[in-house]
């Protein structure tokens, strides 16, 4: 019998849900979640694969397509089970108001 693959359960933080409606609201539900549906794969998958900004934390980017932006979350797993979102920006942003 094949390995049935396993996912971890995505939690958002309080501070991680208010960041992605205000991303919502200024893009739209649909471009938003284009831009994250691999991202949320990616962690519930294998989030261990995404590197370590601290000893406990993780970030995961996407990649900006045409007109769908790219985002950088970061993480915590939890357990075995749960990983917690925390927190969601921008790429490139920050960046180019620094110029």
């Amino acid at each position: 019998m094949a390995d049935v693959p396993r996912y971890r359960t995505l939690t958002e933080h309080e501070v991680y849900t208010a960041q992605l409606h205000d991303f919502m609201r200024k893009y739209s539900p649909d471009v938003v979640d284009a831009a994250l549906l691999g991202i949320y794969w990616g962690i519930a998958k294998n989030p261990d694969a995404y590197p370590r900004t601290t000893w406990n934390l993780r970030q995961a980017k996407s990649r900006s397509f045409g007109t769908i932006p790219a985002f950088r979350v970061f993480f915590q797993i939890q357990d075995a089970d749960v990983v917690l979102l925390l927190w969601i920006e921008e790429v490139g942003v920050i960046e180019e108001t620094n110029q």
